[in-house]
């Protein structure tokens, strides 16, 4: 840089100090006369508001001349500063002390001002809105008060002696985002480039001295809207996220994203054991356990079961059902448990026959890794199941027991590899929306009724799934 750059550039320097100073008191005058006016109609002595406002016209002629004289040269490539925020003035907009609109009484705004009379100012202004204001007199001090006091919203001078308020906003944005603590610029100087240098800094806003009430009081409560709905929506992801643990845990079972979703909006979902609940069971089984045993070493058993329930648990989670148990070679899954839906008969049988098309990848897998290919058999059934809480405190689960699940074992017992067979009642509840090509009755078992069962190559309707030929 060259010495008539450096000369220039401290010159600038000079003349925006020298420009803050004999605005700063200036704007003081016009802040005050307001704020008088405002408590003088409160109190029904508006006969000095006429004098009130001529001293406050007065001094913002001499601040219009101030700038004229003393303005040193923005930044060509600033954009300017709206006419409502420099030279116009709003209307006041007055109201009652603590009537903070929004929802913003009692929120929390740190005042961070090098100069006591505009600390002041800005205090009973915010104050006379419901807010509760501290304050801190430089930089060092705000970062402090910060850190311990956890302010909802920092109002932040831009020139202070010491530490100023751009480099105070740099060390916050460190550790703080935007919507985590919203930062209001404030400068008394009327020109952009300390508003376009600290919004790109991060800050979220600015307002520029003589300030106009009304507009620093509206961005205030949109920066504290803002924040707020930040803060509700973090409370109500945090919330869900444990909900979501709970809920997997209580169940002692995965359940999908989507259900969960679902159950956190009804807070009765796992208000279980009240009542019976209808639910559809699904029974998967692998084929040749005794041959599987012989041929295979245990660590070679353990892989290919890990494949193959692994995969078919992905399937139930897919149609938003939820594993009940893996117990030896079967895999139980329930639809209608936590939440009952109306189409939880659809779904399970289209799991099922999504489980069987399953099977080609899982023993192209398995082949990949010298196992051998496997069959399950699948049943789907119906009915009432009672849901009991096994353990205490924390380490209680949630077991559903009861017809449909031993239905849905018979049933799989009686497929071969490859099919997939319901029990009439599921058959009904599908409404022919199940391709059947066959239908036979199971012996009576201990309570004596004998059961009917349709083998299912298919289901149409949205889903549209077929079994292979």
């Amino acid at each position: 840089m060259s010495e008539r750059d450096e000369g220039l550039r401290k010159a600038q320097q000079i003349m925006r100090r020298l420009q803050h100073e004999v605005r700063t008191p200036i704007s003081q005058i016009i802040g005050y006369s307001e704020l008088l006016e405002e408590e003088l109609e409160d109190r029904g002595a508006e006969d000095l508001a006429p004098d009130l406002q001529k001293i406050r016209d007065a001094a913002q002629r001499l601040l219009d001349l101030a700038d004229g004289r003393l303005r040193d040269e923005q930044d060509a490539g600033a954009p300017a500063l709206p006419e409502s925020e420099s030279t116009a003035r709003s209307e006041p907009v007055v109201q009652a002390a603590g009537a903070g609109a929004h929802g913003d009484a009692g929120s929390r705004v740190l005042v961070v001002e090098d100069d006591a009379n505009d600390r002041e100012l800005l205090v009973r202004r915010l104050e006379r809105q419901g807010f509760a204001v501290e304050t801190a007199r430089d930089g060092i001090e705000a970062l402090r008060k910060i850190e311990t006091d956890e302010p909802d919203l920092v109002l932040l001078e831009v020139l202070m002696a010491g530490m100023g308020g751009l480099e105070v906003l740099e060390r916050v944005r460190r550790t703080r985002s935007r919507l985590e603590l919203p930062i209001i610029l404030a400068t008394s100087l009327d020109d952009s480039a300390d508003a376009v240098e600290g919004l790109e800094r991060g800050a979220n806003d600015y307002v520029t001295k003589p300030f106009d009430f009304p507009v620093v009081m509206a961005r205030v409560r949109s920066q504290l809207d803002a924040h707020r709905t930040s803060r509700q929506v973090a409370g109500l992801a945090k919330q869900l996220e444990f909900r979501s643990a709970f809920i997997r845990e209580a169940l002692g079972r995965d359940v999908s994203d989507e259900l969960l979703v679902e159950m956190a909006e009804r807070p009765d979902s796992l208000d279980l054991g009240k009542e019976a609940r209808r639910v559809v069971a699904v029974v998967a089984d692998l084929r040749g356990s005794r041959e599987r045993a012989r041929a295979l070493l245990p660590a070679q058993q353990t892989a290919l079961l890990k494949t193959v329930f692994d995969d078919l648990a992905e399937v139930v989670a897919h149609y938003e059902g939820v594993v009940d148990a893996v117990s030896g070679d079967s895999l139980v899954a329930l639809f209608g448990l936590p939440l009952e839906r109306d189409d939880d008969a659809e779904r399970a049988v289209v799991c099922a026959v999504a489980m069987q098309l399953e099977m080609d990848e899982i023993n192209a897998k398995n082949q990949r890794v010298q196992l051998p290919a496997v069959e399950i058999g699948v049943g789907v059934a119906s009915g009432e199941v009672l849901v009991i809480g096994l353990g205490a405190g924390e380490q209680v689960k949630y077991k559903a027991l009861g017809e449909p699940l031993l239905r849905a074992g018979r049933i799989e017992a009686a497929a071969r590899g490859g099919e997939v067979w319901i029990c009439a009642g599921t058959h009904v509840a599908l409404a022919g929306a199940a391709n059947v090509d066959g239908e036979q009755e199971l012996p009576a078992a201990a309570d004596g009724a004998a059961l009917t069962i349709h083998r299912v190559l298919g289901v149409g309707g949205a889903h549209l799934i077929t079994l292979r030929p």
